[in-house]
């Protein structure tokens, strides 16, 4: 008879990772930035003056721009980084699963006010690693590298929302590092997982 062992987060716990990751996040993401974007070789503030110079035009637009409208364009660009990144997951785990798309659903789960995507069958340890960093390099890296190749500050502040939006994910991945046999079963109402043993 199959074994099961549950790895799990509360809600409060995988919004607290995601608080807690912001800092580190920015910082991994920043610095890189500043030594590629910033004139080392001048003082403070005019060190940033190269920086606010590539991204002139965004300033322009974020000050001409009525604050109300700019906070709906970052609620509309938020929304659409939740979709798409419980997008991923699913595609990942579609591409995975035996049954495909039969096998994965999408929902709100109301207690740790998070969305998310679900398998209902189980996948191998790699498959399900890899649904879960999917989204953080697909919505966190590329547009940190795009910052860090163009000096556009843009994509440099969205990478670092979707790292945080990711951090729940490298929390469950970080518990499953010590698995290599078996199978994994997605949690269907709590985030996080099951091992399931032969």
């Amino acid at each position: 008879m199959p074994s099961h062992t549950s790895y799990t987060l509360s809600g409060l716990k995988a919004n607290l990772y995601s608080l807690l990751f912001a800092v580190p996040a920015f910082l991994l993401v920043s610095i890189p930035y500043i030594l590629i974007w910033c004139d080392m070789k001048r003082s403070i503030p005019d060190c940033f003056l190269p920086v606010i110079h590539k991204n002139i035009t965004f300033i322009h637009i974020a000050l001409d721009t009525p604050q109300i409208l700019l906070w709906a364009y970052l609620a509309l660009i938020l929304l659409a980084g939740v979709v798409l990144h419980e997008l991923i997951h699913g595609i990942v785990m579609a591409v995975f699963a035996p049954n495909g798309w039969k096998s994965v659903s999408f929902g709100f789960n109301v207690k740790a006010f998070a969305p998310y995507a679900h398998c209902k069958e189980p996948l191998t340890p790699n498959a399900y690693r890899l649904s879960l960093v999917m989204p953080g390099v697909l919505l966190g890296d590329i547009p940190v590298l795009i910052s860090w190749f163009t000096g556009n500050f843009l994509f440099m502040f969205l990478g670092v929302i979707f790292y945080c939006a990711s951090a729940a994910d490298i929390a469950l991945l970080w518990m499953s590092r010590n698995i290599t046999d078996g199978m994994i079963q997605d949690h269907p109402c709590k985030i996080g997982f099951a091992h399931v043993e032969e």
